[in-house]
């Protein structure tokens, strides 16, 4: 038998809880079943630095990070919109917090110097890991944060084909709150897959999107949260998967593994059990195969993402006004007709005229409604 490695990976991690209940405790079972663990540091591990002027500001305590160390992650993305919430002292100590605890941290670098891919070795196999995220981030060049920069993607592929087995990219990308992703990032991840990627991770959109195979490599474009509060901030979806992946050097073996997970209003992740658990799965399979048939269209795309991408940013900019006065009003009106906007702005009027059956297919039970 070749030499087999299981990669586990999840998606986004707050680590607040409720009542001080252990984050993992309820799926430690599952997790436990991996030889590498991922998942998406959605926070901040510092106890100083300086906040974000933006709405939502997360962090934890430093000493919060035992947590990982007790679930057993091996690899945390720290590429995400929430990196720089503290600043560069907060950001520096994210790392910290995580390297002291012989956990690796993906995504972003203490240095001005982008974060070169990093090679793990594993029952005699070799995986590469590299991550990035869309969005601007409050931090100075002092440290860096790696950009979903489609030319620096394709670099790092480059530069880890011929020194490992694998390939696995995290990638904090799409709407918020969207059941699927775009086109864009759907030919994107096609592409890197067809340049060497093994694994595409995604995460930010706080749901579960689909798991497509792709030319031998297998993309799972959102995981949705593994631990974070589903109320927050706008009643975010409390359904998730685990993706479980067995490799061997030639390649993904058989089927990939989901695990569903439903997030309970103390932030703790449990395995969905009976007909929770078969919902959810026939759900992602639904979703899967429309992205698979090629049935997202960008039209379509606008049509799903459009009432709740222009409901959170208003509400961005309501706070940003009322704290940091009329400038960001400006800033508004610009927004408003940018191209993005204008097709937000058709998206809705196509829903109002006419209905559409695929915007039945939602999960049942609590999570974002669009």
């Amino acid at each position: 038998m070749q030499n087999r490695v299981r990669l586990i990976a999840a998606g986004d991690i707050w680590l607040r809880t409720e009542g001080g209940r252990h984050p993992f405790r309820e799926v430690q079972h599952v997790l436990d079943e991996k030889d590498i663990l991922f998942g998406n540091l959605e926070t901040t591990l510092s106890d100083t630095g300086d906040p974000a002027e933006k709405h939502h500001v997360i962090s934890e305590s430093p000493e919060a990070a035992r947590h990982l160390v007790d679930a057993g992650f091996d690899v945390l993305s720290v590429a995400n919109n929430h990196s720089g919430d503290l600043g560069i002292e907060g950001f520096r100590n994210t790392l910290n917090a995580l390297e002291s605890r012989g956990i690796l941290p993906i995504g972003g670098s203490a240095t001005e110097n982008r974060q070169e891919p990093v090679i793990i070795e594993r029952n005699g196999l070799l995986i590469g890991f590299a991550g990035y995220t869309i969005g601007k981030l409050a931090l100075s060049n002092e440290v860096s944060v790696n950009r979903l920069v489609e030319e620096d993607i394709f670099k790092d592929i480059a530069s880890l084909k011929g020194r490992c087995d694998h390939i696995a990219l995290s990638l904090h990308w799409g709407a918020e709150m969207a059941y699927y992703p775009s086109p864009a990032q759907i030919d994107l991840a096609h592409r890197l897959i067809d340049a060497g990627a093994t694994l595409i991770l995604g995460h930010h959109p706080h749901t579960m999107q689909a798991i497509e195979r792709y030319h031998g490599g297998l993309i799972a474009y959102s995981l949705g949260m593994l631990q974070f509060e589903p109320r927050w901030p706008h009643n975010l979806s409390r359904e998730a998967v685990v993706l479980s992946v067995d490799l061997e050097k030639d390649g993904v073996v058989g089927e990939y593994g989901v695990t569903p997970l439903l997030v309970d209003d103390n932030f703790v992740p449990h395995v969905a059990e009976g007909a929770e658990g078969e919902n959810i799965r026939t759900f992602l399979a639904g979703i899967s195969r429309e992205v698979a048939e090629g049935e997202i269209t960008e039209a379509r795309w606008f049509e799903e993402i459009a009432p709740v991408y222009m409901r959170m940013n208003f509400e961005s900019y309501r706070y940003r006004i009322r704290n940091n006065g009329p400038l960001p009003v400006l800033e508004m009106m610009i927004w408003f007709v940018t191209p993005f906007c204008l097709k937000c702005y058709a998206g809705l009027l196509r829903r109002a005229l006419r209905p559409a059956p695929w915007r039945e297919r939602r999960m049942p039970g609590s999570g974002a409604r669009n």
